[in-house]
């Protein structure tokens, strides 16, 4: 029960906090049902901040990255929750009242942004699918939520094995995305940022499919045949996956934290997936999360064009329509910048 009322505390303790503001023309509302930002914006005056403006004025996005509190992290507007507890900034200030990013961080946040994600979507899709709030933090964790107040009983909850978080989908208003020390400085960088990137657009992408607003042609499901069973290990056989236009699966994750386990196995899944209407995977989205993770040409070595023409056919239809559609450029986001 302790704990209960502790978070509880916690919540309405922050809550307070977060609707008061130093000064009242400071206090910034953002259009729609949303919460205010606390203490002005932008919250500096660098460069950095300049741009940060200039892509609230354009996208409605407000990239924050000072002052984030663990109410921020873990606002719950129905129930004082019962998952992992999320947390950031550095081991030794957990329990600090707020969170800043560290300052020589903030170039690889606001570029991530700006050249790989904002340049390659419309002003309506993104309209349509992000949070209003994104809070860059550094170390951005979970820790177990303990629910009961007995010390002789594990009353924990959400405890995760890998609790170091990439990308958080807050529940009302904010997300969160958090950057590895490897992801900014190592030779690794580019494909680790490219993990981000694709996992970051697949959500608001799947957040656009949840409203009923992410829209297929019809021209893209001609030719499928969802009925007959497929060969997925046989490339000579006339029923090989490839041949019928079935691309590869990908995990929603891209792998992020990783440098493998980016495609999901077919073995596991079977091909029950591929039906045109099932919420849980869907062939049109499957396409899409292959543009944007493979360039043209690493498409084509994966799926040759003389060896899997329908596959091809496909792709062009995807890439096209997203474009017209909705604004989503997969192609330059395969390759991490507008071309």
């Amino acid at each position: 029960m302790r704990g209960i009322i502790k978070f509880t505390t916690i919540m309405l303790a922050g809550l307070a906090i977060f609707t008061a503001c130093r000064d009242s023309e400071e206090t910034i509302t953002p259009s729609g049902n949303y919460s205010p930002i606390r203490g002005g914006f932008p919250q500096g005056d660098s460069r950095y901040d300049s741009i940060i403006n200039e892509v609230k004025n354009e996208y409605g996005v407000y990239l924050l990255y000072k002052d984030v509190t663990e109410a921020d992290l873990n606002r719950e507007w129905v129930s004082t929750g019962t998952g992992p507890i999320y947390v950031a900034g550095p081991e030794e200030q957990r329990d600090a009242p707020a969170w800043n990013l560290p300052e020589e961080q903030l170039p690889y946040y606001v570029d991530y942004f700006c050249d790989g994600i904002f340049p390659n979507i419309g002003k309506e899709f993104a309209n349509s699918t992000f949070p209003v709030k994104i809070y860059m933090i550094d170390n951005l964790r979970t820790e177990p939520r303990n629910l009961g107040d007995d010390d002789s009983v594990d009353n924990s909850v959400g405890t995760d094995t890998d609790p170091r978080i990439m990308l958080m989908k807050g529940t009302f208003d904010c997300w969160a995305i958090s950057f590895t020390e490897e992801m900014m400085n190592s030779s690794n960088t580019d494909y680790a940022l490219k993990q981000q990137r694709c996992m970051l657009i697949i959500e608001l992408i799947k957040n656009l499919d949840s409203k009923g607003e992410l829209l297929s042609p019809d021209e893209f499901w001609e030719g499928f045949n969802f009925k007959d069973t497929m060969d997925i290990k046989n490339p000579s056989a006339p029923n090989y996956k490839y041949k019928l236009g079935f691309v590869d699966m990908i995990n929603d994750n891209f792998g992020t934290g990783q440098k493998k386990q980016v495609w999901v196995d077919y073995y596991f899944t079977g091909t029950s997936y591929w039906e045109k209407n099932n919420p849980n995977y869907n062939l049109y989205t499957t396409y899409i999360k292959n543009i944007m993770w493979l360039t043209p040409e690493q498409f084509e070595e994966r799926y040759p064009q003389a060896l899997y023409p329908m596959i091809h056919q496909k792709r062009d239809i995807v890439v096209e329509f997203m474009k017209k559609q909705h604004g989503v450029d997969l192609v330059n986001i395969s390759y991490g910048y507008k071309k």
